[in-house]
Parts: C-alpha cells; sequence; structure tokens
C-alpha cells in the first residue's frame, strides 16, 4: 500500500483549520505542516515530545 504522506497532512491541516488538535510522528509530515501552518498563518502552538509533534490550535476568542 502507498501511502500519500502529503493527502495526510493536507487532512491533519483542515482539522487544525476546524479547530482540532493533531499529532505527528512522521518528519515529513511535521515538516509540512509547519509550511502549511506558516502559509496559512495559523495560530499553533507546537508541542515537541520524544514520539512526535502535537499541533493545538489556539482559540481566537482567547484575545
Amino acid at each position: 500500500m502507498i501511502i500519500n504522506r502529503g493527502k495526510i497532512a493536507r487532512d491533519k491541516l483542515e482539522n487544525l483549520q476546524n479547530g482540532q488538535t493533531v499529532f505527528a510522528d512522521s518528519p515529513e509530515i511535521i515538516d509540512r505542516l509547519r509550511r502549511y501552518i506558516t502559509e496559512y498563518q495559523l495560530d499553533v502552538v507546537e508541542d515537541v515530545t520524544d514520539r512526535g509533534t502535537w499541533f493545538i490550535p489556539q482559540d481566537q476568542d482567547k484575545s
């Protein structure tokens, strides 16, 4: 089975845009998510662990 990491990263980006926390353990997916987050100017906190990275969207109402 072929794993399309680009699609996985886009799906995770969509979840982030919908306010959901996402986790990635592949360096390639983590790098893509970081690029997407910068490109779309999302307010996201990264929690890097020894197992992977959590991307936590910030509530826009907490300003």
